[in-house]
């Protein structure tokens, strides 16, 4: 052990300057007990996803980050490539003739684009929806049992005025087996409600109407949620309807949902 007079340089132990025997020495901490050091920030990992480049994904992340905007006297949050589009308005309003014709060429190829994708996609469904309304002809004429096709062709439905195509039914194996399971549940809900509507009307005890008609109409608004989701070829007609206080009515029951709690946990889990 050192002390001042055997350090090689003269050494004045004071204020600073602790004995060479009680310095910390290098790389020790003098606090082991305290604080532990912040771990570096590990830099976020990106999902790529199936056929996307990393790049493009943080530029993504960048587009769409918050940022705050001031808009007089609000300060408003928006995405960052919206921020961008918005700044770039507010100076072709303001008379930068670059940004006007910049903005005007975005805007014009962004919606030749949106036609032109339009038009390609009107084209292919009424070549798909020609296929196979002939095959489903040709099978019912010979005999054969018709194929179901997913899209249906009957499920799909052609504006030639707009060019607009929408697929009004499943469009994968998946929605389909679910919709036929949601039909399957319809059509028990029409049964039930023709036991209960019949108990209803048969029974003089009070108490038992009561419940029956909680029955039916619990069975009635089952029918009415699946029949008011699914697409106009699928819909149909609920046969001993009740228009008793309480009860679901068509084409409004989903709007009863959204507002009601205890409707979406007692129907929709």
């Amino acid at each position: 052990m050192m002390d001042k007079d055997t350090l090689p340089i003269p050494y004045e132990v004071g204020y600073g300057k602790p004995p060479a025997n009680t310095r910390f020495r290098k790389g020790q901490s003098g606090n082991p007990a305290g604080r532990p050091r912040r771990a570096k920030p590990k830099p976020k990992k990106v999902d790529t996803g199936f056929g996307m480049k990393a790049a493009e994904e943080y530029l993504r992340l960048e587009a769409y980050r918050p940022v705050m905007v001031r808009e007089g006297e609000q300060v408003i949050e928006l995405p960052a490539i919206q921020a961008v589009f918005r700044a770039m308005g507010v100076a072709a309003m303001k008379g930068n003739r670059f940004v006007q014709k910049t903005l005007a060429e975005m805007v014009a190829r962004m919606e030749a684009e949106h036609h032109a994708s339009r038009i390609e996609l009107f084209g292919t469904m009424v070549e798909y929806q020609h296929k196979w309304s002939e095959e489903i002809d040709r099978c019912r004429k010979a005999g054969l049992p018709e194929p179901e096709p997913v899209p249906h062709p009957d499920d799909i439905h052609l504006d030639p005025n707009t060019g607009e195509a929408r697929v009004m039914g499943p469009q994968t194996r998946e929605q389909k087996k679910r919709l036929d399971e949601a039909l399957a549940r319809r059509s028990e809900a029409q049964e039930e409600v023709n036991y209960y509507a019949d108990k209803y009307r048969r029974t003089r005890d009070p108490e038992r109407k009561a419940r029956y008609l909680e029955d039916w109409h619990f069975e009635q608004r089952m029918f009415d949620i699946i029949n008011d989701v699914v697409g106009p070829r699928y819909k149909a007609k609920l046969i001993n309807r009740s228009y008793a206080e309480g009860s679901s009515r068509e084409g409004k029951t989903l709007e009863e949902i959204k507002k009601d709690k205890r409707l979406r946990e007692e129907y929709l889990g």
